[in-house]
């Protein structure tokens, strides 16, 4: 029963999630021969005032 996590900054669409969802769950079936039912894919997402890259927090960083 494989799980992956993907941690991630909050702001990403609904269908965006599922997209990665998908492909995350399609790789890991493909790669280690898992059953689709046996995959769980989980996004923990952060709020951008709780995390930081290079000592500047997300919410203070310019949008790409």
């Amino acid at each position: 029963m494989p799980e992956v996590y993907v941690h991630a900054v909050k702001g990403r669409t609904l269908e965006q999630k599922k997209a990665l969802i998908k492909d995350i769950t399609d790789a890991v079936v493909r790669n280690f021969a898992a059953p689709i039912d046996a995959v769980t894919v989980t996004i923990v997402e952060a709020d951008p005032a709780t995390k930081a890259k290079g000592g500047v927090l997300f919410s203070e960083r310019a949008p790409r």
